[in-house]
């Protein structure tokens, strides 16, 4: 017995000291991919670590790329080294390796979708094959434009919204930002004037930082209508936009901008900007048994020609709205006006403070036709409860994230076709409350949409 173990352990010893047959590996070859990044518009780069590299066995090694469904292969090279880095570049459809071109065919198209983009790397060595892949969703373009007075305080950004979308993968710097703010001066422009600036902020800036032929817009409250005004007026925006988020739209305007224009501090509410919000649906009376109707002096021909403008039938729209009832203490949004001010008593309907939920949904108020092309067209409505006006940008960005990503966005949304509403919301009606001093001077002061 022991004559056998000694043999057995000579065999392994002399094994040992024999050189290692081509094709058969003493250590086996592992690859490991970092995540692919974005440096630079449709320019990706991703890092490959191989180890248990043999030289003797002239190990190599192979990428393929899948972008939308279309995958395309490199052909094998030698390995150079344990770490390689690769760069894809989709407007030429090369591939560099170590700064070397490795790999050209034709170029990748431009996004017109969110799309998910895989690299995968194969190395060989002998017998043994080593693959890795790594994979990331490129996003389109996003570009959010903010509501009336974003100008106060330098135009700052809000960071809360951004902060959520950031922490789905949108990026508002670095070398490919697929976020976009577009600051404009609300206090001075036209909406007519604001929007003809962010078509061109989207056809200078945006468009040549990204790869892509569409975007996706993220409007609030007085952005909603200056999105919406060029997707009416701007030749190609019915096929430029993909995706478009309405928080806290007034479509059919406010009724405090108009109450907050009759009052002499109330110079806010008298720019040409906030009066393209006054109310385009009936909200005053001259008493309390009178139907709803128009006074004169709140005509707004240009909220009203919009809304003669369908949304474009490729855009996917996307409403979200504040929705805190008219009842307890607060006593929810300014629906009517009833008697002269500023003795009139108000009327409330539910929503957030400022803008009707109706008004953002495109629903008729007051007896009034709504906005067929807005309500019709909705995929997507997301009731984000009692949250104020001034606060619903941050508190829905996480949730236009999901919608953003089709994503389920939560419990409190209501999933429409793609055809066009197969559920409503309606709107509440409206309750008669008079104000603390029998008038508007204390019920109605909660700022501009």
């Amino acid at each position: 017995m022991r004559n056998v173990v000694l043999s057995l352990a000579l065999c392994a010893a002399l094994a040992a000291s024999l050189p290692v047959t081509r094709g058969q590996a003493a250590v086996p070859v592992s690859v490991r991919l970092s995540a692919l990044q974005l440096i630079g518009p449709g320019r990706l780069r991703v890092d490959a670590t191989i180890a248990g590299l043999q030289p003797d066995l002239r190990p190599t090694i192979q990428q393929a790329v899948t972008l939308g469904g279309r995958t395309r292969e490199g052909a094998p090279l030698p390995v150079v080294a344990p770490q390689l880095p690769y760069v894809l570049d989709l407007p030429t459809g090369t591939v560099r390796l170590g700064g070397v071109l490795v790999d050209q065919s034709a170029p990748f198209p431009p996004l017109d979708e969110n799309t998910a983009v895989s690299v995968a790397v194969t190395v060989r060595q002998g017998d043994e094959l080593a693959t890795a892949r790594v994979t990331t969703l490129l996003l389109l373009p996003t570009v959010l434009v903010p509501g009336y007075l974003n100008d106060v305080g330098s135009g700052r950004i809000d960071t809360g919204a951004v902060a959520a979308l950031e922490r789905r993968g949108f990026h508002l710097t670095g070398p490919a930002p697929t976020l976009f703010w577009f600051a404009y001066r609300s206090r001075t422009l036209s909406l007519q004037d604001a929007a003809r600036q962010l078509a061109a902020y989207v056809r200078t800036v945006v468009l040549p930082a990204a790869y892509a032929t569409r975007i996706n817009l993220v409007t609030y409250s007085l952005g909603g209508l200056l999105a919406r005004w060029d997707m009416a007026a701007q030749p190609g925006w019915d096929r430029l936009v993909n995706r478009f988020v309405m928080i806290a739209v007034p479509n059919e305007g406010a009724v405090l901008s108009y109450v907050d224009g009759w009052y002499p501090l109330g110079g806010l509410a008298r720019t040409p900007a906030a009066r393209s919000l006054l109310p385009t649906f009936p909200f005053w009376r001259p008493n309390a048994g009178a139907g709803w109707t128009l006074p004169r002096d709140s005509a707004n021909t240009v909220l009203a020609d919009l809304n003669t403008h369908p949304l474009p039938a490729a855009v996917r729209a996307y409403a979200f709205y504040g929705n805190h009832p008219p009842r307890g203490p607060a006593p929810g949004t300014l629906a009517g006006v009833t008697g002269a001010l500023p003795q009139a008593a108000a009327s409330y309907g539910a929503g957030d403070g400022i803008v009707l939920m109706a008004s953002a949904l495109g629903l008729p108020i007051n007896g009034g036709p709504g906005v067929p092309g807005i309500a019709d067209h909705l995929v997507l409505t997301v009731d984000l409860g009692s949250a104020g006006h001034q606060s619903l940008f941050a508190v829905a960005s996480a949730r236009v994230a999901d919608a953003l990503l089709d994503r389920r966005v939560g419990d409190t949304a209501n999933t429409l076709g793609e055809s066009g509403a197969e559920t409503r919301v309606p709107p509440a009606p409206a309750t008669d409350r008079d104000g603390a001093d029998g008038g508007f001077l204390q019920s109605t002061q909660q700022g501009n949409p």
